[in-house]
């Protein structure tokens, strides 16, 4: 996320929105946003419901989501996903950013 944070000029040149789920308490994700100032929110999910309905749980890590990436279009449809194996599994912010380029 802080990688995201850095590149969040280009994220807006490419008129992409950015917005994180994560299973910790809104408390940890006030944390995490102060810590990193993240200029996109950080929502909270502690119950998984979203991050399940999404198919990207992981119960053998105790119950976290899979690194994933979506990229829902304006009409609602997702566009490109990413979906990791480990916490360290994401795209480089190059390749993430040209592919959500003109996915509006």
């Amino acid at each position: 996320m802080a990688s995201y944070a850095r590149d969040w000029d280009r994220f807006n040149a490419a008129g992409v929105q950015l917005a994180a789920i994560s299973v910790d308490p809104v408390a940890n994700n006030r944390a995490m946003i102060d810590k990193l100032i993240l200029p996109f929110p950080l929502l909270s999910d502690p119950d998984g419901r979203v991050i399940k309905e999404w198919g990207v749980w992981n119960d053998g890590d105790g119950g976290v989501a899979k690194p994933s990436i979506f990229a829902v279009a304006r009409d609602g449809s997702i566009r490109w996903s990413y979906i990791g194996t480990d916490f360290a599994d994401r795209p480089r912010d190059e390749e993430l950013i040209e592919s959500l380029r003109g996915l509006g």
